[in-house]
């Protein structure tokens, strides 16, 4: 594609020779000539000049040089719009493979395409233009919403509700019992779980994550939602929309999650803690139970604090050894004004066991 084409597919304007073809996108380190880059903060200006990308997406501040250009306010957005020009997923013929499984009751939108060796259970509702890959099952009164995409080997279990354009990679698990035990007599019970999963439009959920049924109500994510790889989300969360989490964090039961938060990785949420629109969890933090995070405020650390004061105390930490020497090189000072004073022994000896 020529960057001319390009820059007319994205809405944006060019510069430099707008004829030459872009075939792919690489770093900027690494781009050729047909390759894509993009620039987004004035740090990486002089590993552009050095690049040989055959074109760039920069930012409107970025000097003019000659070459290929397209500007963009937001060069990193403009550049995955691009992405999704150049690479084209594979299309897959509408079809039902003769190794499904396809029980009493299902229900099939238009251009549906069913992969090998999967289960439609009873009763479950398959929108328009859904993918399902090999090794899915999808359980008794399922609704999945059209355009959604389930990679191979995806778990939705009984009346669990997907929304429109959602992508469930492999090894996800939806619905699933939460974890619900009550002490009887010494022992662990089961707490029937017998609420329900509802995911929202134009969310993302990672390989093996597991989203669990409520054990009464519903667990709910909102629309917009980016689950990473390996998160766990438990039972009677609410998740508000557009919020992003990262790998290999869990939240407890009950956590309320309110819209466009973000949530590094690492990060444990405790039960019924309450997340508030906008607020930040840096990565490997730990919320305590029933812990408040305010609307928009960062926090950092284990228990999880504001980032000013976790910076602050990070810093102090950072002193010790230093606070250390100071200390003893006082102590040296004070015992020898002891010895000069002629103070009593006693008195000494609580100066140096004030060290230990």
């Amino acid at each position: 594609m020529r960057v001319r084409e390009l820059a007319e597919r994205l809405g944006l304007t060019f510069e430099g020779d707008g004829e030459n073809e872009i075939e792919g996108a690489a770093e900027l380190e690494r781009a050729g000539g047909r390759e894509l880059s993009f620039v987004a903060a004035r740090k990486f200006w002089k590993l552009a000049e050095a690049s040989a990308a055959g074109c760039l997406i920069v930012t409107m501040e970025f000097p003019s040089t000659g070459r290929s250009l397209i500007r963009a306010v937001e060069p990193r957005g403009a550049f995955a719009a691009s992405l999704r020009i150049l690479y084209k997923k594979a299309s897959f013929k509408p079809g039902i493979h003769a190794s499904t499984v396809i029980e009493e009751g299902v229900t099939l939108g238009i251009d549906v395409y069913v992969g090998p060796h999967t289960l439609l259970a009873a009763g479950a509702r398959i929108g328009d233009r859904v993918q399902i890959h090999a090794g899915c099952a999808v359980g008794r009164n399922v609704a999945i919403g059209a355009d959604s995409l389930l990679h191979p080997r995806v778990t939705i279990y009984e009346g669990v509700v997907i929304g429109e354009r959602v992508i469930l990679h492999s090894g996800a698990v939806i619905g699933a019992d939460g974890f619900g035990f009550v002490p009887v007599d010494g022992a662990w019970q089961k707490f029937p779980q017998v609420g329900g999963v509802k995911i929202g439009d134009d969310v993302e959920i990672g390989a093996n994550s597991c989203v669990d049924r409520a054990a009464l109500g519903l667990t709910w994510i909102g629309d917009g939602v980016k689950l990473d790889n390996m998160v766990h989300i438990a039972h009677n969360c609410q998740i508000g929309d557009h919020v992003v989490i990262a790998a290999q964090t869990g939240l407890s039961g009950g956590v309320v999650v309110g819209n466009q938060a973000i949530i590094g990785g690492q990060v444990g949420i405790g039960d019924k803690a309450r997340i508030e629109s906008g607020a930040v969890l840096g990565s490997g933090c730990g919320i305590l139970t029933s812990k408040i995070v305010r609307a928009g405020q960062p926090v950092w650390g284990t228990p999880a604090r504001p980032l000013r004061e976790y910076l602050e105390q990070l810093a102090l930490v950072a002193r010790l050894p230093q606070m250390k020497e100071e200390l003893r090189q006082i102590q040296t000072i004070v015992q020898d004004l002891s010895e000069r004073l002629g103070l009593p022994q006693q008195a000494r000896g609580e100066s140096d066991r004030s060290d230990e």
